[in-house]
């Protein structure tokens, strides 16, 4: 997908990572490439490359914050690549520090310092994705796009001798995040957004797609969404991260759709809409019934709408809380019947101790060298006695 050079280290990283996954996986071309150009780089990127080849993320947090090689490089392309590297580290919550700071640096018209300053937005963009939270993703975007009018023109004329994370990486990253997150009814407002009219110029997956599910053409959906974009979405490093869990929700989100508009369906009939087996689908929708507390019942092959019973569920209710009571007060039995035989040794000890003293006081009277002996022998017991009380 990525058409240039990677950032060297995430290209040793997704090489290691889809060598690991994939058998058949080749090495990629720009590895090969970016293992000679990397022996031209300056000497502080050398240096933080071999820290990051070793991952030793600590180190290169550490060096670009305080190095002296690093003074001389702009206070964005250093934001860039403390944030690539708790990309790298998959320390997302590190990341979101940097909005702060991000908003409120002023930034000039020169192109390098934009170019760094747009991927450092690009970057936290990214970060929320890889966070599962495609909304904010999604809402990040469309502010930048407010705060910056020709963005999209702008990333397409962005520098590729060091990419960390390609244009249609990222576009296909906004698609999948609109597809999934934004609610059906609302789709086709959020498509024809003013916003994003720059953004459909350049790529038009979002709005060809999303037409097919306002349409209600989900089998040819899902036949691109299991096919054409699952193979897409593997071949890619970030895409690859979430692309279970996404496909998932598409479904799911399928699922709600049509259980919102009937009371009985087939599972076969939703397996064919999806494209997906039986037993898949079976699981899914139980797991979605479950989560959602939806009144519907599976039946062999149909889903039956159950009309809610508020008697059932205040059975049901007080059958959860008595068993969650019973567990705590078998619980507190046994707390109370260890406590009682500790109390019940340590008075048996006492008293055990009490009579020693007694009949030592009717006994003839010690010398110095047993008074001190015996001394001795009660302060260690009376310390014992401290420390299992």
């Amino acid at each position: 997908m990525t058409q240039g050079r990677l950032f060297y280290p995430l290209a040793v990283l997704q090489d290691r990572h889809f060598r690991s996954k994939y058998p058949n996986y080749n090495e990629s071309r720009e590895l090969k490439t970016w293992s000679v150009v990397s022996k031209r780089f300056p000497a502080w990127e050398q240096k933080l490359v071999s820290m990051l080849l070793d991952n030793k993320y600590a180190e290169s947090i550490i060096f670009i914050n305080s190095d002296v090689s690093m003074s001389s490089v702009g206070v964005f392309k250093r934001t860039k690549l403390l944030i690539r590297t708790h990309i790298l580290n998959s320390h997302y919550k590190a990341v979101i520090d940097f909005e702060s700071r991000l908003n409120t640096q002023p930034i000039t018209s020169e192109p390098t310092e934009l170019a760094d300053f747009i991927e450092c937005k690009l970057l936290l963009i990214l970060n929320w994705f890889l966070r599962g939270e495609y909304h904010q993703c999604l809402q990040r975007f469309i502010q930048l796009i407010i705060d910056i009018p020709n963005l999209v023109e702008l990333m397409v004329t962005l520098p590729k001798d060091d990419i960390f994370i390609s244009n249609e990486t990222m576009f296909y990253i906004i698609t999948v995040s609109a597809l999934v997150s934004i609610p059906l009814d609302n789709l086709d407002t959020f498509i024809h957004l003013e916003e994003l009219e720059q953004f459909h110029k350049h790529f038009d997956v979002l709005a060809g797609k999303g037409k097919l599910i306002i349409n209600s053409k989900f089998m040819k959906f899902f036949d691109w969404w299991h096919n054409d974009m699952e193979r897409l979405c593997k071949q890619d490093y970030f895409l690859e991260k979430k692309w279970d869990i996404i496909s998932k929700t598409m479904r799911q989100k399928m699922y709600a759709f049509y259980l919102r508009i009937a009371t009985k369906i087939q599972i076969s009939y939703l397996s064919e809409r999806v494209g997906i087996s039986r037993e898949i689908v079976t699981q899914e929708i139980t797991q979605l019934i479950s989560e959602a507390c939806l009144n519907f019942q599976i039946h062999d092959d149909l889903i039956l709408y159950q009309k809610f019973d508020p008697q059932m569920a205040l059975n049901d209710l007080m059958m959860t809380e008595d068993i969650t009571l019973d567990n705590k007060l078998s619980q507190l039995r046994r707390q109370n019947h260890n406590l009682r035989v500790i109390v019940d040794e340590h008075l048996a000890l006492r008293k055990s101790r009490i009579q020693r003293r007694s009949k030592a006081s009717d006994e003839e009277p010690m010398n110095e060298e047993e008074v001190f002996a015996l001394s001795e022998n009660e302060l260690c017991n009376e310390t014992a006695d401290t420390f299992n009380d």
